[in-house]
């Protein structure tokens, strides 16, 4: 909607920032509490991918949010999701926190991505 002009983009916009705020920034964390006990796996404290792909997002987003509140800013809305997109293409599980059943501790996985000739 931003790349077309269309007047509607600063409610999708904030309705992005909020959606990705309250499910990846606060229900996450919690769902992984209770899944793993630790609520935050990224960065500074440890390397998982879901959580670090969702501060990246949200970083993108926050001024996205912030500079389009009282002037139109498209450029950062279409900056913002564009980062959204490429980030989150990154498959989910590609470097993640999982459960080990065996030893019940939780461990950060790995899929190596290569390509066989």
């Amino acid at each position: 909607m931003a790349l077309f002009k269309n007047l509607k983009f600063r409610f999708y916009t904030r309705l992005t920032f909020w959606t990705l705020l309250g499910g990846g920034l606060i229900f996450g964390p919690w769902v992984q509490w209770y899944a793993f006990g630790e609520a935050w796996a990224g960065v500074p404290f440890a390397w998982d991918l879901t959580d670090n792909k969702t501060l990246v997002a949200f970083l993108f987003w926050l001024p996205a949010f912030l500079m389009n509140r009282k002037k139109e800013r498209p450029v950062l809305t279409i900056v913002a999701a564009g980062i959204m997109l490429v980030i989150f293409s990154i498959p989910h599980s590609m470097y993640g926190s999982q459960l080990d059943p065996e030893t019940g501790e939780i461990i950060q996985g790995y899929i190596s991505l290569y390509l066989r000739i």
